[in-house]
């Protein structure tokens, strides 16, 4: 059976009666011999967007919309379902009569711009371009290697990093730089500003958006000893990477210009085919093996 989604695209999921924004990591096809649920069929590791990885699970196809317009329409008719059933017994809509009292009035206004406010950023949402970050398929293998490494050898990314996230990028600065590739004008000029972007964005997500729950004790006893340094001094390619996988959607929020934003992609894709070239040396090696003490503290 064909997978219907594919890894790294956006969804609705069911999580009980309600459907959440959600990131699919990985996608699969179970068999008897491969389940982990007992199921069969295609399955997914799912993200829920907002949600601590805690939360991160596996589910079947059955469990997954597509992130449309459709998608939003069931989600909104599941919500107003689930907040009529949450009523107190006895309690009863109110009446027209009581809806032209004042108060109520208000409420109700409140009520319906709220709602309309919901609907009109789900609108906006998809009236966005799709910024879509392609990953090459040899950087998608060091996903899964690094995936594998923290979640299921209990191994972390020895730090800080040589290089690190900043000087990777100040490296790659000076290569593009150094050859002669055509380039626009404005590609030119902006790439220190974008170059100085990927680091700002790096700094800002990479404790809420970029580690596994395994990594957050190593977090902590990183910021602890680096007080004021930037984070994006201390991690480095292994971690730019998941940047890049979530980049699309932190892109779509911004109010960044249709050309700029193909200039952001075009340097997003470059820096990714020189990752490649340079990989061996930017990628850790050996990730280190963590201990027994360092394992009990990240369960708790």
């Amino acid at each position: 059976m064909a997978n219907n989604f594919t890894t790294d695209e956006y969804v609705l999921a069911y999580h009980g009666p309600l459907l959440y924004e959600a990131r699919i990591l990985l996608a699969e096809n179970w068999n008897e011999s491969n389940t982990l649920l007992g199921s069969t069929g295609p399955h997914y590791f799912i993200h829920y967007k907002g949600w601590k990885q805690t939360w991160d699970e596996w589910v079947p196809e059955m469990r997954l919309l597509k992130l449309n317009e459709a998608g939003f329409a069931k989600r909104r008719a599941l919500l107003d379902a689930q907040t009529k059933k949450n009523r107190p017994a006895g309690a009863e809509s109110p009446t027209p009569a009581e809806r032209r009292q004042a108060k109520l009035k208000k409420a109700e206004g409140s009520r319906k711009r709220g709602r309309d406010s919901i609907a009109d950023t789900e609108i906006d949402y998809l009236k966005r371009p799709e910024v879509k970050i392609v990953i090459p398929d040899t950087l998608k293998l060091q996903l899964v290697d690094d995936w594998e490494n923290v979640t299921k050898n209990n191994q972390l990314v020895t730090l800080p990093r040589q290089p690190n996230v900043r000087e990777l990028l100040d490296e790659y600065r000076q290569y593009v730089l150094s050859t002669k590739k055509d380039r626009s004008t404005r590609a030119t000029s902006l790439l220190s500003e974008i170059i100085s972007g990927i680091i700002l964005y790096f700094d800002k997500a990479l404790g809420n958006n970029l580690l596994y729950r395994f990594e957050r004790a190593q977090y902590v006893e990183q910021r602890r000893a680096a007080g004021d340094k930037p984070m994006s001094e201390i991690y480095g390619a292994e971690h730019l990477l998941r940047l890049f996988v979530n980049f699309g959607p932190f892109i779509a929020y911004t109010n960044i210009d249709t050309e700029s934003l193909n200039i952001l992609r075009e340097y997003i894709n470059d820096i990714m085919k020189w990752m490649i070239k340079e990989q061996k040396r930017l990628f850790v090696k050996e990730y280190e093996t963590t201990t027994t003490q360092y394992q009990n503290l990240s369960r708790t």
